[in-house]
């Protein structure tokens, strides 16, 4: 098979977690196991060289010996996707189908293309008989979108028992950004060195059941609506973070006038600045811990009173906002011990740029942009902040340096179909991930 072939092929294996399914399950794991052997059956130059380690069906990992072995370098990845609602795609999500230079099926951003170009260009690299100077190690998973704790984090444990390090690691995150950012025409490279953490908490208040004839005087969903209301009205607090502030001095460079001086000043203008920027829901993300109501749940019956009520809110914590700060922060806001609250799964806390470091630039920056060169000329790169959680945070004790970036030019219309309906992929944008991480990989 050519290059377009395997793609299209790892995109028919329906690698989603099916719905009320639990680990364990051989009918959702078998989809896992299958996408593990088709990457050893069809890489096999790659796996000749490269050492495997099977943890489970969440977990592979790899091993490229280089020559200087005191160097290590981690590439970061998943082949398991959400589910997708068949009926509301154009195509079959699992289809796989090129049309007009596009390829759809679920997963195609997100994120087998991702890992794919990273087999191909290390299968064509090897079979030319190349080897890299460092240690590159590759850790693929197989649960990122439910938090990685089976694959990502166990492979993280499996990485400190043998007392690895890695001067950088890349994973996933902001693309080459296109028509994404107002009064800027051009694309800017996007280069996550920071990310923001993830909570979701249940908001539960209880009451006695009964028929909807004799509503008690004061109801559990009064009650839960009330504390909805005191969280929307509560926003977290702004606060600029230096990437935060980088990124818009580099922005500014791009942008003349009262607005680039302004963006370019930031820190020292503060509510001028967030007036003209925190404008729309992407920029306020950068600038706050943001809180998303996402599930509400009642009776199941329109003639019942519910016995309880409950909502779910999920926030993206920016630092220094943590699980336990932003939970506490909430309760505050609440202050009502009638609304119970409790996590609804494990949160986690936000990654810092480079965890310690305050240069970002320290470990593989340099390298990144010299593998961008040539595959889109004169692109600048930013410093910017991952709005999203990746597996990447499960390694943050085992490097210095953690880079989230996606070698895609993708404008809104393309993001919006991540996690959306008839997610897509251009040929060329394969194409061109293809050239970065070949490039990548012989920098190493």
């Amino acid at each position: 098979m050519d290059f377009l072939e395997k793609f299209q092929e790892s995109i028919k294996i329906p690698t989603y977690w099916p719905l009320k399914s639990q680990e364990g399950d051989t009918t959702a794991e078998a989809p896992l196991f299958c996408f593990q052997d088709f990457i050893k059956n069809n890489f096999t130059a790659f796996h000749n060289a490269a050492q495997r380690w099977v943890l489970n069906p969440y977990s592979v990992i790899y091993h490229l010996p280089g020559r200087n072995s005191t160097n290590a370098v981690l590439f970061l990845s998943h082949y398991d996707v959400v589910h997708a609602e068949n009926e509301k795609w154009q195509f079959d999500p699992f289809g796989a189908e090129i049309k007009n230079g596009f390829v759809y099926g679920r997963g195609s951003i997100d994120m087998k293309s991702t890992l794919i170009c990273i087999m191909e260009a290390a299968e064509n690299l090897c079979a030319q008989g190349w080897k890299p100077e460092k240690d590159i190690w590759f850790s693929f998973g197989g649960d990122e979108e439910r938090g990685g704790y089976l694959g990502a984090k166990e492979a993280a444990l499996w990485f400190k028992e043998r007392k690895q390090k890695f001067d950088w690691i890349l994973d996933e995150g902001s693309p080459v950004a296109e028509n994404q950012i107002d009064g800027i025409e051009t694309p800017v490279a996007l280069i996550g060195v920071e990310e923001k953490g993830n909570l979701s908490l249940w908001l539960t208040v209880e009451q006695e059941p009964g028929h909807a004839s004799r509503p008690p005087k004061v109801q559990a969903a009064e009650i839960l609506a009330k504390a909805l209301v005191r969280i929307g009205k509560k926003s977290f607090p702004y606060k600029l973070r230096p990437v935060v502030e980088e990124f818009f001095k580099e922005v500014s460079k791009l942008i003349p006038g009262v607005k680039g001086f302004v963006l370019r000043h930031a820190r020292k203008l503060g509510p001028l600045f967030f007036k003209l920027v925190a404008t729309n829901p992407t920029m306020q993300s950068m600038f706050r811990t943001t809180i998303a109501i996402t599930m509400l749940e009642g009776s199941e019956a329109d003639n019942v009173m519910p016995s309880k009520v409950r909502a779910v809110i999920n926030m993206r914590l920016l630092y220094p906002w943590t699980v336990q700060t932003a939970t506490a922060f909430i309760k505050k806001t609440i202050n009502d011990k009638q609304v119970q609250i409790s996590e609804y799964e494990p949160g986690a806390d936000p990654v810092a740029a480079n965890c310690n470091h305050t240069d970002y630039k320290q470990h593989g920056w340099q390298e990144i942009k010299n593998a961008l060169n040539d595959v889109y000329p004169g692109v600048p790169l930013m410093p910017f902040i991952m709005v999203a959680i990746t597996d990447s945070r499960h390694y943050k004790n085992l490097t210095n340096s953690i880079i989230r970036f996606n070698p895609q030019k993708l404008d809104p219309d393309e993001i919006k179909r991540v996690h959306g309906h008839d997610e897509r992929i251009s040929v060329e944008n394969l194409n061109r991930e293809l050239l970065f991480y070949t490039n990548l990989l012989r920098l190493l």
